[in-house]
C-alpha cells in the first residue's frame, strides 16, 4: 500500500467490526480520491491495495451517499469503455475553520474539498470570555449558510502553545492569553467536535492539503510562520510533531544573540525578534522609511514594504534583504535538528522570496556543510497570509478522514487504530 494514504491496524486484542472495518475502507478510498482528484476505480485500487470488486463496492456506496460523484474521465487514443473519473462532492460536507489573532480574526466555512465557501470576520476583544462570544456567534452565522450541508467539526487555531488534549491555551503571549479554556467555552455551546491547535502546525497541516496527490506531498518538511513572531510547524513522516507536552518545535524563541533584543517569552535574542513580519517592519524603520498610511497593522505594513520594494524603494528592498539573513541564521538550526526534504517559508517572506531567495541560499551555503543541503529544498508557501485558517477547517476535515467509530461497545477500539500518514 502507498505509504502516503492512511493505514489500518489491528491489535491481539480484536478485529474490526464489520460496520467499522467497512466505514474504515470508505474513508480510505475517499482519502484517496480527495488526493486525487478524478481517478479512476483502477487507480484507486492500485493506491489502497484494494481488489477491483472491492473498490467498485466501496465506490457505489459512497455515490449513493452523495459524497461522490463520476463523470467519463478523458480516454485519449484507448478504444474500449472509458473509465469515470471520481470526485469528491464538496456540498456534501463542511467544516468550520476559526483564526484567532490580535491583527484580523476569522471565521471560514469551507467544503467537503477545503474550498473556502462563507467567511465571517471577528472584531479583537482581549477578554477570552467575551472574545469567544463574537467567535460562537461567527460560527452560527456561516453554519446556518449551509443547513442542508452536515459540518464535521470546528478546528480553532491560535498563536501558541496549546493543550490539544484538554483544548486549553497554555500561553499565548501574542495574546495576553494564559490557561484559557477555548475548547470548553465553545465546545459546551456547539454540536460539533472542537479541534484545538497551534497557528504553525496549521499552516503545515494547510501545506499539506495543498498537495496534488499523495505521490507529490512531503513527508518531512518544516513550515515556518511570520506572521505575529516566528512560529514553526515540523512534519515528520507525515505527522505533526509535537513534542512530549505540545510544547515542541518552537523554533522562533531558540536564541541567535544572548544579549539581543528582548522577547515576549521573557528571553533575549530570539530568532523571532529579527525574522519576524515586525521584525522587518522595524527594520525598515530603522533605516529611514517612510511612514505607513491607516491603522498600525504590523502585517499590512509588512506586505506593504514588500510592494515598495517591487515599487523601487531602496530601502523597502534593503529591509526584506537584512530580514531575510537573519531568516537564514534560523535555518541553520532548523537543517541541522531535522534535515527536512523541504523549508516553506510563510507570509510575507513568501512573497517577496523573488527578491530574497539568493541572500538566504548565498547565506546557507556559506554557514552550513553541502551534504546538508544538496537534497534540501526551499519553497514559498502555496497558500496565503490565512493559510492557519484555512489550517484549521482541514483540521476538522482531517478528523474526518482519520477517525472512525464502533457503532457498539466503545471499549472495542483499543483492538484498532486508523492512522494518517498525510
Amino acid at each position: 500500500m502507498n505509504q502516503s494514504m492512511l493505514t489500518v491496524s489491528f491489535t491481539a486484542s480484536g478485529a474490526l467490526r464489520k460496520s467499522a472495518l467497512r466505514q474504515a475502507n470508505e474513508r480510505l478510498v475517499l482519502d484517496a480520491i480527495r488526493r486525487n482528484p478524478g481517478i479512476s476505480r483502477a487507480g484507486i485500487s492500485r493506491i489502497t491495495g484494494f481488489s477491483r470488486p472491492s473498490v467498485t463496492f466501496v465506490v457505489n456506496r459512497l455515490i449513493g451517499a452523495k459524497l461522490v460523484e463520476e463523470d467519463k474521465a478523458e480516454n485519449g487514443a484507448q478504444t474500449g469503455r472509458p473509465p469515470t473519473a471520481l470526485r469528491l462532492r464538496g456540498e456534501a460536507m463542511a467544516a468550520i475553520g476559526v483564526e484567532i489573532a490580535r491583527t484580523g480574526s476569522s471565521v471560514v466555512l469551507v467544503d467537503f474539498n477545503g474550498e473556502i465557501r462563507e467567511k465571517q470576520t471577528v472584531g479583537w476583544m482581549p477578554e477570552p470570555e467575551r472574545f469567544l462570544e463574537l467567535v460562537y456567534e461567527a460560527i452560527r452565522a456561516v453554519a446556518r449558510s449551509r443547513k442542508r450541508c452536515r459540518i464535521l467539526g470546528v478546528g480553532v487555531s491560535v498563536p501558541g502553545t496549546v493543550d490539544r488534549a484538554g483544548g486549553r491555551v497554555v500561553a499565548a503571549e501574542a495574546l495576553g492569553w494564559f490557561g484559557v479554556e477555548v475548547g470548553r467555552l465553545l465546545q459546551q455551546r456547539l454540536k460539533w467536535p472542537v479541534l484545538l491547535e497551534n497557528a504553525a502546525n496549521l499552516s503545515a497541516l494547510a501545506e499539506q492539503w495543498c498537495a496534488l496527490s499523495a505521490t507529490h506531498a512531503l513527508r518531512n518538511f518544516v513550515y515556518i510562520r511570520l506572521q505575529g513572531g516566528v512560529g514553526s510547524g515540523v512534519v515528520v513522516d507525515g505527522r505533526i510533531l509535537h513534542g512530549s507536552s505540545s510544547t515542541g518545535t518552537e523554533f522562533g524563541h531558540v536564541m541567535l544573540y544572548p544579549d539581543g533584543r528582548p522577547c515576549n517569552c521573557g528571553n533575549r535574542g530570539c530568532w523571532e525578534q529579527y525574522a519576524s513580519d515586525a521584525a522587518l517592519v522595524r527594520n525598515y524603520r530603522e533605516m529611514g522609511g517612510e511612514t505607513f498610511p491607516g491603522d498600525d497593522n504590523v502585517l499590512e505594513d509588512s506586505f506593504e514594504i514588500v510592494r515598495r520594494a517591487r515599487g523601487g524603494d531602496p530601502r523597502a528592498l534593503k529591509a526584506l534583504r537584512t530580514t531575510a539573513l537573519f531568516l537564514a541564521l534560523g535555518f541553520i538550526n532548523v537543517i541541522a535538528a531535522l534535515n527536512p526534504e523541504a523549508i516553506i517559508v510563510g507570509e510575507p517572506m513568501a512573497s517577496a522570496w523573488d527578491l530574497v531567495k539568493d541572500v538566504v541560499e548565498a547565506e546557507l551555503r556559506r554557514r552550513v556543510p553541502p551534504y546538508y543541503l544538496n537534497d534540501l529544498r526551499l519553497l514559498p508557501s502555496r497558500t496565503d497570509t490565512h493559510s492557519a485558517l484555512r489550517g484549521a477547517a482541514v483540521l476538522a476535515l482531517t478528523h474526518f478522514f482519520t477517525r472512525f467509530h464502533h457503532s457498539q461497545d466503545p471499549s472495542s477500539r483499543r483492538g484498532v487504530a486508523l492512522l494518517a500518514h498525510a
